[in-house]
């Protein structure tokens, strides 16, 4: 696949601004639906284009010349639904776009030839959107795509929403607190942080060792928003830290708080950052209710 990329393609230069156009990943059925009704909330919200993008895959075709017709004439018109639906939606700029090939390939090239910079698409149990959304595809997606991918999961949401951003503190986590501040502004911001404290097994008083690591890890998340986001930022954003496993933490996190959208980046050194590009990918997207949204590493 030619991994094509923007001129100004870097998550660098994508934060400055919210997206002026946006994919839409679909498969035509009804577990897209909350994905293409956010997809059309933000195309309107950021007054940018969207262009919906199904994917003809090998998976659904046979050597019966018959079947293979018969699909795609359900594509077609399936596509021809969706443009005319798109169409009846006031104020929004949209095209519909189908081509042959495996669906992270055929997303990333168009996503590419259009310039988007944002993906957006759902979670899928079963069909062609599966084989993106869970196991070694999404971690083939996530590294290979140089703009954003949100995941949605939730009914579409309003425009104050509660946003987190999940961090490892790490230089290539920076673009997806850039990316939080740009899009969704300081109104309803967090920074979420899962930390295991070295050689805990040696302290005396574990609990008292992990209090102590905790008043640290905050103090470095200080810091970390103040690098990127500057000293009038650390006293709009609400700072969690929590010690053990960050995909769990940041699901009780999302529950407590009742959280929208979780902003994570990839290739971070540690924790969920780290995991989200290994292989257990498809327990973040299970674990986690809200919406997340992954950010690549500028660094590429």
């Amino acid at each position: 696949m030619s991994k094509a990329s923007h001129e100004d393609g870097s998550v660098a230069a994508t934060a400055r601004r919210a997206p002026s156009h946006i994919i839409l990943a679909t498969d035509f059925s009804a577990r897209c639906d909350r994905a293409q009704d956010r997809a059309v909330q933000l195309a309107i919200q950021w007054n940018a284009s969207l262009t919906a993008v199904h994917a003809l895959t090998d998976m659904a075709l046979t050597e019966d010349t018959s079947v293979r017709d018969a699909y795609r004439r359900a594509a077609m018109r399936n596509a021809a639904s969706l443009r005319e639906e798109l169409a009846c939606v006031d104020g929004l700029r949209s095209a519909v776009i189908e081509e042959e090939g495996p669906v992270d390939w055929v997303v990333l090239e168009i996503a590419a030839r259009e310039r988007a910079e944002l993906i957006v698409t759902g979670i899928a149990r079963s069909g062609p959107l599966a084989q993106v959304l869970v196991g070694s595809n999404v971690t083939a997606l996530a590294r290979n795509s140089p703009i954003p991918l949100l995941v949605v999961k939730k009914r579409v949401l309003d425009t104050d929403q509660r946003v987190f951003v999940a961090t490892d503190l790490s230089e290539s986590s920076k673009p997806a607190l850039m990316v939080a501040l740009r899009w969704f502004g300081l109104r309803r911001l967090g920074l979420f942080h899962g930390f295991e404290p070295p050689y805990r097994g040696f302290a005396h008083d574990s609990a008292d060792y992990d209090r102590q690591f905790e008043t640290i890890s905050l103090d470095q998340c200080r810091d970390f928003l103040r690098e990127v986001a500057g000293e009038e930022a650390i006293a709009k954003f609400d700072i969690v830290a929590r010690r053990g496993d960050p995909v769990m933490g940041l699901q009780v996190l999302t529950n407590d708080a009742d959280t929208d959208l979780v902003i994570v980046g990839t290739h971070g050194r540690t924790g969920l950052l780290h995991a989200l590009v290994g292989s257990v990918a498809s327990r973040i997207l299970e674990a986690v209710p809200s919406d997340i949204l992954v950010v690549p590493s500028s660094q590429r």
